[in-house]
């Protein structure tokens, strides 16, 4: 029998990775990364206005401001040994370059994941819960059962939290889990149809436009619990809870990017060469970053989670 012919290819199919286009949808504090806590002043109560005063002096009072802080973390990526020869004279791709990629692209799944987490507000005033139809869709990795559906109402609800605290209306971005956007919203008629004739000139990553919210999705956002008042979960690099339960609910953020920070540093990628004990090299990376809610009192973020 003839020997037959072994083509490689010259491309490694890489990784996928996560859409992180909403890291860009909040404060930027990068200027602050390399300091370790981030103070950001709030302001005192306002003034009292009185109508018409008859008795003087006027009362006199002072304001009381305080302050939110946020810390820096800093993020490792493990080295990873890249052997001469076997691993990089006699491959068809540049291994080297696929693992850089992906140190840089893993890592800021991990940034964004857990500045979600930060960004997510807690208190049953800051949280609408689902109205819909109960379905098997839509669930948190670990979940079991049905939930309620979202609606359009759910979300008219959460808009009307950030109208009531004169939140900005330009600029709020709602973000959806990609499952309950693909399973449910777009089973809503007007929403499938809005998008059926397609819409034009929106920014990167906006998917549609309702109730004045940009829609954007991400295939993880946050998981909150199942008390009475739900509880934001830690969130695990991957994105998922890192304790996942049976009765996990799906949440998405409504927020405006004023109310939000996110504070990123540059990457540092470190190549040591021809290490000998190794025969090859080590690559690994490092980042400081950081992301918090602006205000103690959680204004302007608003979690739509599931019922």
């Amino acid at each position: 029998m003839a020997l037959q012919k072994e083509q490689w290819l010259s491309d490694i199919q890489e990784n996928l990775f996560k859409d992180n286009a909403i890291i860009a949808r909040a404060t930027n504090h990068d200027g602050f990364v390399n300091y370790k806590t981030v103070h950001v002043p709030q302001a005192g109560a306002n003034p009292t206005i009185s109508k018409n005063i008859t008795s003087f002096p006027a009362s006199i009072t002072q304001r009381t401001d305080s302050e939110l802080t946020y810390s820096m973390d800093t993020y490792y990526v493990q080295p990873i040994h890249i052997e001469a020869g076997q691993e990089t004279a006699f491959l068809s791709y540049d291994k080297r370059m696929s693992i850089l990629n992906q140190h840089i692209s893993t890592l800021e799944d991990v940034l964004v994941n857990n500045a979600l987490y930060k960004w997510a507000p807690s208190g049953a005033t800051r949280q609408v819960r689902t109205t819909g139809t109960a379905v098997g869709t839509a669930l948190a990795p670990s979940a079991t059962g049905t939930r309620n559906a979202i609606t359009l109402a759910d979300i008219l609800k959460a808009k009307s939290i950030l109208d009531s605290e004169n939140v900005p209306a330009a600029g709020r971005v709602l973000l959806l889990p990609s499952d309950m956007y693909n399973a449910q919203l777009l089973a809503i008629a007007d929403v499938y149809q809005a998008q059926s004739y397609g819409t034009s000139a929106l920014p990167s990553g906006v998917v549609t436009r309702i109730h004045g919210f940009d829609v954007m999705i991400r295939s993880t956002v946050v998981v909150y619990d199942n008390t009475a008042t739900p509880v934001i979960k830690a969130v695990a690099d991957s994105g998922t809870p890192s304790s996942a339960a049976a009765t996990d609910n799906l949440g998405a953020l409504a927020y405006h990017p004023n109310f939000v920070a996110k504070a990123m540093g540059s990457t540092d990628v470190f190549i040591t060469e021809q290490v000998a004990e190794y025969y090859g090299s080590i690559v690994s990376a490092m980042q400081l970053f950081g992301a918090s809610k602006m205000r103690t009192s959680q204004v302007g973020v608003v979690a739509i989670v599931q019922a």
